[in-house]
């Protein structure tokens, strides 16, 4: 049951006891007034009274709901894929329900612009009352706001007086207001009988009203009873108008009747009793799935020995899998449901559903103890997210031992700031109970298992390299894109089944319909890999692969510039370029350099000192060394020596930008160390530098955080260079050296990248790095600041 369709049949619940209590309790008083305010009321309190929050207690700083009724869904749910649509009963239902409210509204709109055209060529004539228009078409009078409409003849009735009195009245009691409303009413809820009731009797009240005041006005009954009955059996031609022909019937017998009777008041008390009742009954009626809180609804599975994808699949995986289950109950004494208050938006992880899933994939493993001993089961674990996103109040609800329960309260105390509930537009405290599943699988795997990590992965015919130079072979930039000047990485994911043929191709993120087709064939028509393995055996292995689809320079859009440089001697001097100038002879070249040249100060040795020191200078862009200085040095006589010998240096290979060779700023680190033997010492950096042309941070009490850990950024790392690896701060021919900026906002500022000499690599690189996303900001004393982050990469 879909909380639209769960509130429509609440709210018709509610408008069809309040059409009851107006039936035998407010209609026999024949209080006119009264009854039409019921009738109103009937309509809008029950499109109210299913908003109010469900009944609910305080426990703590948690707001726990009393009473909880679940209706469960009629239907699975259904998820839709680009490449075809699925719909489902109540995908039936609703469209089903949509056009008929449409069709109605429609025809309500259409009856209030037949009376605005037939105003617009109508001629009027003033009466003691007001202007009438005349309309020879009409076939009894009418009137609609303050428009009343009769045709010629009968405005020179001589009993037109009545006539007069009764639509003028209308417009008086400004009985068209109610009229639109219930005409409204009645078009989104045209599947009750109710709502058509309340508008033939809210109609009828307004003709009772209308009678009334033209009798008691010229207090001649006879006369109006014989003009009532001269109209009898003239058919009513605009549903949204009040015409005098309306409800003869009815009106004939409320002649007679125009006294006040009496009200019961005990039946008035019990009455409202029973509306009250049902709406608190009605409170408490919740979708099952809204009970779930915000529990993953996708099977994933991650393995307990290395990072995974996640997958999709609710099939088991083979060996030891953590799951994140989609549970659907909970246990009895579990207090901590979502409280299905409509007003409340539930707290969400920062990027949605997906980063959560990724987050918990790539961080949690499965405890040796629990594998040792064979312990299998589902952990559920709670906790608290304050009105400001923060995550506290970890506990196990739930656990099964074995150090499972801890690793989840690890992986769960890692989790980033959520986005907090709110509750009518106020960010509130929130509560949530998760489960973590663990299985071992006993081996024997379905046929349709799909894994997501195998010992030993697919591999295509040829290696990492044959795949890219296929997947370049087979993509041509389609025409389209180029001329809207769309550029982008489609992900696709497939199946590479056991005997290496692909199968199942999806589009996990798209850019452009035509870009996506051209990836998907290209992946379709791929020749058999060598299948995955697991303990031995051909599986059936789930792979996703990111197509970068890159525009030449001179069709891409205008990228935003980024301030990357600054003014040295009144002339601009970049930090980042696109090509960085490079050593003749590359960075081994470099390294040997500087040995040669920093030859250890005699003073240094005697007084035992040693360190780093650290040098700034600018590459010319005729590649000579210039404007050499001491960022930070460490004494007797090691500044000088690393000094002279970058002055010395022979002339680089200049940096580039956009094709032109530019003036780069370059900092340089030369390590003096006594004993060669011993271990490095990380370099000590300084707790700030200048950066293009600001301060940033290199020492922060929190380091900034890519969003899932840096599991999940290798793995980002991995989609655009496939085999890449962290390592640490080295000096080798396949070490690249990786700078950037993690802003205040957590966005990213590329810097630089340099270290091994591969052209293709370092441009794979400085893609990622432009096309990274957000990352948790670094703070220092509790503010968020800019951080420099190195990151050392090996091919």
């Amino acid at each position: 049951m879909t909380p639209l369709f769960l509130y429509l049949l609440k709210a018709s619940a509610i408008h069809a006891l309040l059409l009851a209590f107006y039936y035998f309790v407010i209609r026999p008083g024949r209080r006119f007034h009264l009854m039409r305010a019921v009738l109103v009321l009937a309509m809008l309190l029950p499109l109210l009274f299913p908003l109010l929050p469900q009944p609910a207690v305080k426990q703590g700083e948690e707001v726990i709901p009393l009473y909880v009724i679940a209706l469960p869904e009629v239907t699975p749910e259904i998820t839709v894929n680009v490449e075809k649509s699925s719909w489902s009963v109540s995908d039936w239902l609703s469209l089903g329900y949509f056009l008929t409210a449409s069709l109605l509204s429609a025809g309500l709109l259409l009856s209030v612009a037949s009376v605005v055209r037939r105003l617009r060529k109508a001629d009027f004539s003033i009466t003691p009352y007001g202007k009438v228009y005349i309309d020879n078409k009409a076939i009894s009078p009418f009137s609609f706001f303050k428009w009343v409409f009769f045709p010629k003849n009968t405005l020179r009735r001589d009993d037109a007086d009545l006539l007069l009195r009764h639509e003028f009245s209308h417009v008086a009691h400004k009985h068209s207001i109610d009229r639109l409303l219930s005409a409204g009413f009645r078009a989104f809820f045209w599947f009750s009988p109710f709502a058509h009731l309340n508008y033939k009797w809210l109609s009828e009240v307004h003709e009772y009203q209308a009678d009334a005041d033209a009798i008691n006005a010229s207090s001649d009954r006879i006369s109006y009873t014989r003009l009532m009955a001269e109209w009898s059996g003239i058919y009513t031609e605009n549903q949204i108008a009040h015409p005098f022909s309306a409800h003869l019937k009815k009106r004939f017998i409320m002649l007679n009747h125009f006294k006040p009777g009496k009200l019961n008041f005990a039946a008035i008390v019990a009455g409202l009793m029973l509306v009250t009742s049902a709406v608190v009954l009605t409170s408490m009626i919740q979708p099952e799935n809204h009970l779930k809180g915000n529990l993953l609804d996708n099977s994933l599975t991650v393995s307990a020995d290395s990072e995974v994808t996640a997958n999709a699949s609710s099939a088991n995986t083979e060996g030891e899998t953590i799951l994140l289950a989609d549970e659907t109950s909970f246990p009895a004494d579990l207090n901590s449901f979502s409280n299905g208050d409509t007003n409340l938006i539930p707290a969400e992880y920062p990027g949605g559903e997906e980063a959560r899933i990724r987050f918990f994939t790539s961080t949690i493993r499965y405890p040796a103890e629990a594998r040792t001993r064979n312990i299998q089961g589902t952990v559920y674990f709670s906790f608290t997210i304050d009105a400001e996103g923060k995550v506290g109040s970890l506990k196990i609800v739930r656990g099964i031992g074995g150090g499972c329960d801890e690793e989840v309260l690890r992986v769960a105390a890692l989790m980033p700031d959520w986005k907090p509930a709110t509750r009518n537009g106020k960010a509130v405290a929130s509560s949530m109970v998760l489960p973590v599943k663990f299985t071992l699988s006993s081996g024997n795997e379905d046929e349709k298992t799909v894994f997501t990590v195998v010992e030993e992965m697919p591999e295509f015919p040829g290696g990492d390299e044959a795949k890219a130079a296929y997947m370049k072979s087979k993509l041509s930039y389609p025409e389209s894109a180029l001329k809207s000047k769309t550029e982008g990485t489609v992900y696709i994911t497939f199946v590479v089944e056991k005997d290496g043929s692909v199968n199942d191709v999806k589009i996990l993120r798209g850019v452009h319909p035509d870009l996506d087709a051209a990836a998907m064939k290209a992946v379709i028509e791929m020749p058999a890999w060598k299948p995955g393995k697991q303990r031995g055996e051909p599986v059936r292995v789930q792979f996703n692969l990111p197509v970068r689809f890159k525009l030449p320079a001179e069709s891409q859009k205008p990228v935003k510039e980024v301030k990357n440089s600054s003014m040295v001697d009144g002339r601009e001097v970049f930090n980042v370029v696109e090509v960085q100038p490079e050593f003749p002879g590359g960075i081994d070249a470099l390294v040997k350099y500087l040995k040669e040249k920093n030859v250890y100060p005699e003073k240094a040795r005697q007084e035992k000192v040693e360190g780093t020191v650290y040098i700034n200078f600018i590459i010319e862009a005729d590649g000579s060394v210039s404007n050499a200085k001491l960022l930070r040095g460490i004494g007797s006589g090691c500044d000088e020596v690393a000094l002279e010998s970058v002055k010395n240096m022979p002339a680089w290979k200049p940096g580039k930008n956009r094709g032109v060779a530019v003036p780069v700023s370059f900092n340089i680190p030369i390590k003096f160390t006594l004993d060669p033997s011993k271990p490095a010492k990380e370099p000590e950096m300084p707790e700030k530098s200048m950066y293009g042309g600001r301060e940033v941070y290199n020492k922060v009490d929190e380091a900034p955080v890519f969003p899932g850990g840096n599991d999940a950024l290798l793995a980002y790392f991995r989609s655009f260079v496939p085999g890449i690896s962290f390592t640490g701060p080295e000096v080798s021919a396949d070490v690249y050296y990786v700078s950037l900026i993690i802003e205040a906002d957590g966005k990213v500022t590329p810097g630089g990248i340099s270290g091994s000499e591969s052209k293709q690599v370092k441009e794979q690189l400085m893609s990622a790095v432009k096309d990274m996303p957000d990352w948790k900001p670094g703070k220092k004393a509790g503010k968020a600041v800019p951080v420099r982050e190195i990151l050392f990469l090996k091919k």
